[in-house]
């Protein structure tokens, strides 16, 4: 998750930076560890292991070196370092293990024009073990999280016409679980089970799709589809249920797009004047905020799946020269306010964090990460910031 800094123009606005936030605002919270590379940076890909005990990182030059690196968060203190296998450096994400047991990168090969990802298990004591892949992605399904699965999509020879598989793991040690699934869609359509799939959702392990028109006989028509779900490890389609809003259906279809394999994101209400909760089927829930939607910045809203079970997260800035800063003439101090839910449970505000300048961030397990990025630069940063959320 990244997001950009709210734009201080407090010399073209005339206005004088307040001290503080706002009278009444959240108390920010103060930093657990301010955490500083020995040398070179921290790249992109950080994550807390499962209990939040330790932090997984990458720190390299970008060039000579590439590091994976662990840090124990009782005490702030790095207690393993380790190279990187050189063809496995451009990391894209970690899936740490529990109990400081290891890890599993997801790192990119290929060509820019063809790139695939592979996962590669290393212990606790940096040794790398075994590697799966190529695939076009890899998920963690959230009823299974000791899965890691594998999923590949294969055009046919004619429009419409798809091959998915989707090949489940071990986490913990990478080896198969069972055979691969298969899924052929023809014309957009999988006859057995009868199934079209729009998108994929919650680690690859579902897909949101339609029950195509069935034929009833003794009235000579065809029903209309019927949305669904297909859990991709069974190969069952659940219940489907009637299309009543093709509208919001289609709504639905496009929030997926701009959240690609999300069961549960955030998204702004219609309006833009709020937040809403909206899973893979479009079911929207309205968040109450912890101040006024007024004084965010809209284009900062970001958010996270995960990592525990029905784990949700979003976190959203602090506009600093948002209405009511201007009115006070008194420009607020950007900050980012983290929100977290599990399950069906209402988001609330967990933890509020200034932020300087740009910040990649991490959340689970009552802690948040905030990596301060480049700022002329695309990817790292050199601080990583540990806050123990409220």
């Amino acid at each position: 998750m990244s997001l950009s800094k709210a734009a201080l123009m407090l010399a073209v606005a005339g206005l004088a930076p307040a001290v503080a936030s706002a009278k009444g605002a959240p108390k920010p919270l103060e930093p657990e560890h301010a955490l500083k590379p020995a040398e070179g940076y921290f790249d992109e890909a950080f994550a807390l292991e499962p209990g939040g005990a330790r932090l997984w990182l990458v720190r390299t030059d970008g060039a000579t070196f590439a590091k994976l690196e662990v840090v124990d968060l009782a005490t702030g203190k790095t207690t393993g370092s380790f190279d990187l296998p050189k063809d496995r450096t451009a990391v894209e994400r970690l899936e740490p293990l529990a109990d400081g047991k290891g890890v599993v990168l997801i790192s990119r090969e290929g060509t820019p024009e063809a790139p695939v990802l592979v996962a590669t298990l290393v212990d606790g004591a940096g040794k790398a073990g075994a590697k799966v892949g190529p695939a076009h992605a890899f998920g963690r399904p959230r009823a299974q999280p000791d899965l890691l699965l594998a999923f590949d999509r294969k055009l046919g020879s004619h429009e419409n016409d798809v091959t998915y598989t989707i090949t489940p793991f071990k986490l913990d040690t990478l080896a198969p679980v069972g055979k691969p699934r298969l899924y052929k869609a023809v014309a957009g359509e999988l006859k057995a089970p009868a199934f079209r799939p729009l998108d994929f959702v919650d680690g690859y392990a579902r897909a949101v799709g339609e029950i195509p028109r069935a034929y009833v006989k003794k009235d000579d028509v065809r029903e209309p589809p019927k949305m669904a779900t297909l859990d991709t490890l069974t190969g069952k389609v659940g219940e489907g249920a009637a299309i009543s809003d093709v509208l919001a259906w289609a709504q639905a279809g496009k929030a997926r797009a701009r959240h690609p394999g999300r069961a549960v994101f955030a998204e702004l209400n219609q309006e833009e004047s709020g937040v809403d909760v909206v899973d893979a089927m479009g079911k929207k829930r309205s968040v109450e905020l912890a101040v006024p939607f007024v004084l965010y910045d809209p284009k900062s809203l970001s958010d996270q799946e995960g990592p525990e079970k029905d784990g949700f997260y979003f976190a959203i800035a602090v506009d600093p020269v948002n209405a009511e800063a201007v009115k006070r003439q008194k420009a607020d101090l950007p900050m980012l306010d983290i929100y977290a839910a599990k399950g069906e449970d209402a988001p609330q505000l967990r933890g509020r964090i200034f932020i300087p300048r740009n910040v990649s961030w991490r959340a689970g397990y009552g802690r948040a990460v905030l990596l301060k990025r480049f700022k002329s630069f695309t990817r790292g940063g050199d601080e990583l910031d540990v806050y123990k959320l409220r």
